[in-house]
């Protein structure tokens, strides 16, 4: 009798190893390992055009195998967060979808099941969102998931719009942590199968980025727009294949999702050669995690791109200062305050409240007045939640390794630094805590910075900025329009994706702004020195350049731009103008030799720019236009006319 069962229990056995796939030969496993589920093409871009159905192919590996007894394979999808749907799993045949599964796989030998299945989710209009997931329970009754990956259907007669945002991966395998996390494992240790990219998400995750990631609404996007979703090191392929009209860099701020010289260099040689628009959005100025964003003085980085050269300024007074735990910018701060939208750019007044966080840091632009309504708001916002800064401290430092006092930033102590800033002939002093210094910046650098100190916070231009100043969206003109958004407008709803649609339309209407003409007051002497040096190599910069003389300079007084060549006490009536402009002491340091370069506004008329370039002779004043000359570039032209135009 119990050789009948023995032979029974043999055959029985043997029909169920001979009803499982042959590709790979069963064993008797000892760690019993779940299963592990890969999807092999999520859509390129996460996005599929409109009424389009999408095939989906992946591949299940288990030890045991999935499709006896309790073992079962399901996949599932929901539509705009509906209720999610089952859809109908199907064989598939070989195609390269399946190959390059396959391909995954490394060793000599497989032992364990694999299954190769593909389900297909119908078309559905521009700005749906779609969600799918797969489960797959094993004969042992382990179960897994894979990530739940979202698209986007889109709208292909739109504008293009690429949009670098590696959340949208990282909440798909958020979403699956522990799951996915355990499929990682199980290919290391039993199914020797690549799950290296796999790996390279979680890490982030891991060290805590995941309780700070949020839904991004791009569907309210994908209405209207032609977008595309890729990863920063998909950036310059993306830019060459895709050709956006605008580029949206979505809050970068984990450190694996930073971009490189080369990446930064790619996107700016584009926004150049095509007059693209840049949208920058909260973190991915975050110093703290991805300080290569802000980048040295005079380096190619997203603020220089933005123009918001102050922070490259903020960086290098930190660093002097030896404020390695204060970062420059700090993040999820939200006061609770309406965004009020300047007659400018985009808007036409109004104000919107906004259920977002912001950055802020970026306060360096404001008025020692509105720094002070800033500084109030948020010191009371750092009071009220010490919890939440100390978690934000606690996830940049499990992933830098470093330790970060976010209160000390939140009471913008650089910022204030900043707005006691003076730049000199020859680099920019500050003072702090009783301590003065003095740092030195290529002539480049240096003239940037005369002018964006001398101009205040008219460049960027401010086109929004809560009543409390703590958030704000800063814009800038040239050779192509930038917009730094500190708010994290992606998370939210309808209302903070119509002020992100405003942007993109901004951008995209871009029309070259026109050079202002530049007046040079000079008389016969200095001018022929180097005065008519510097009105050709402005004349080579794309300025109208018209040289007046004393007697003809009432005319002239209001002029966008004018250039004064000569000190207080030029001959030919020049002497007479420069006093108007320059204080006595100005006057008294440029005829002692202690200074001669300067820049004023609003001399003679509102928003006027007046340089003056002046020695304690005339020699003196040809050494000083010859400095001016040597940080005089396209970058310094491009920054002189958007400040002449402050954003129309």
């Amino acid at each position: 009798m119990g050789t009948n069962k023995t032979a029974a229990l043999f055959t029985t056995l043997l029909l169920l190893v001979l009803a499982l796939p042959v590709a790979s030969p069963t064993v008797i496993v000892t760690a019993p390992q779940p299963p592990i589920v890969i999807v092999g093409n999520p859509p390129e871009g996460s996005v599929v055009a409109p009424y389009t159905e999408y095939t989906i192919y992946f591949l299940v590996a288990d030890d045991y195998g999935v499709t006896t007894g309790p073992g079962k394979i399901e996949a599932y999808y929901r539509i705009n967060d509906g209720e999610w749907k089952e859809a109908y799993l199907r064989t598939t045949a070989e195609n390269p979808v399946v190959a390059s599964l396959r391909a995954r796989f490394y060793g000599e030998s497989q032992n364990f099941y694999v299954f190769y299945r593909r389900f297909t989710i119908p078309g559905l209009p521009a700005g749906s969102r779609v969600e799918f997931k797969i489960k797959v329970t094993d004969v042992e009754n382990h179960v897994s998931f894979s990530p739940v990956y979202t698209y986007y259907v889109v709208n292909p007669e739109g504008p293009r719009v690429l949009i670098v945002d590696p959340s949208v991966e990282a909440l798909a395998f958020e979403r699956s942590f522990d799951w996915v996390t355990a499929q990682v494992n199980a290919s290391r240790a039993f199914y020797h199968y690549n799950l290296s990219d796999f790996e390279a998400v979680l890490r982030s995750l891991n060290r805590g980025a995941g309780q700070f990631l949020v839904e991004h609404h791009w569907e309210f996007l994908a209405r209207d727009y032609n977008i595309s979703i890729v990863s920063p090191d998909e950036l310059p392929e993306a830019l060459e294949k895709f050709q956006p009209q605008v580029v949206v860099l979505s809050n970068l701020w984990v450190p694996d999702w930073g971009l490189d010289s080369e990446e930064m260099n790619a996107l700016e040689d584009y926004l150049r050669s095509t007059h693209a628009g840049l949208i920058v959005t909260a973190g991915t100025l975050l110093d703290s995690t991805n300080p290569q964003h802000i980048g040295s003085p005079g380096n190619v980085s997203v603020a220089s791109m933005l123009r918001m050269e102050h922070l490259q300024l903020a960086m290098a007074i930190k660093d002097a200062l030896n404020m390695s735990d204060v970062p420059v910018m700090t993040m999820n701060v939200n006061t609770g305050y309406p965004l009020v939208f300047m007659k400018q750019g985009p808007f036409d007044g109004g104000q919107v409240s906004l259920n977002v966080s912001t950055v802020v840091g970026w306060q360096c632009l404001l008025s020692e007045t509105q720094l002070g309504i800033a500084k109030r708001s948020l010191a009371k916002f750092a009071n009220e939640n010490g919890l939440r800064l100390r978690q934000a401290e606690g996830a940049v430092e499990g992933l830098t390794g470093q330790k970060f006092n976010f209160s000390a930033a939140v009471s913008l102590l650089l910022p204030e630094v900043l707005t006691g800033v003076s730049v000199s002939d020859s680099g920019v002093a500050f003072e702090h805590n009783g301590t003065v210094m003095e740092l030195s910046f290529e002539r480049k650098f240096l003239e940037r910075m005369r002018l964006l100190h001398a101009v205040g916070g008219r460049y960027p231009v401010l086109l929004a900025r809560t009543s409390d100043y703590s958030g704000a969206i800063l814009a800038s003109d040239g050779d192509y329009r930038a917009t730094y958004v500190s708010f994290e407008l992606e998370a939210g709803g309808k209302d903070e994706f119509n002020v992100l649609k405003g942007l993109i339309n901004w951008s995209i209407s871009y029309a070259e702004p026109e050079k202002p003409e530049v007046i040079l007051l000079a008389n016969d002497i200095d001018w022929s020195i180097k005065g008519r040096l510097l009105a050709s190599q402005l004349e080579a910069l794309g300025f109208s350049v018209k040289r007046v003389t004393a007697d003809e300079f009432d005319s002239h007084k209001g002029a966008e731009v004018v250039v004064i060549l000569g000190g207080p006490d030029a001959y030919g009536g020049v002497g007479a103008y420069v006093r108007q402009v320059l204080s006595t002491e100005e006057q008294n340091a440029v005829r002692t030799g202690k200074a001669g370069m300067f820049i004023r506004t609003g001399v003679w008329r509102s928003g006027q720019v007046v340089i003056v370039l002046a020695g304690d002779d005339r020699w003196g004043t040809g050494d000083k236009i010859t400095a001016y000359m040597e940080g005089v570039d396209f970058d310094y032209a491009e920054m002189l006319t958007g400040v002449a135009a402050s954003i129309s």
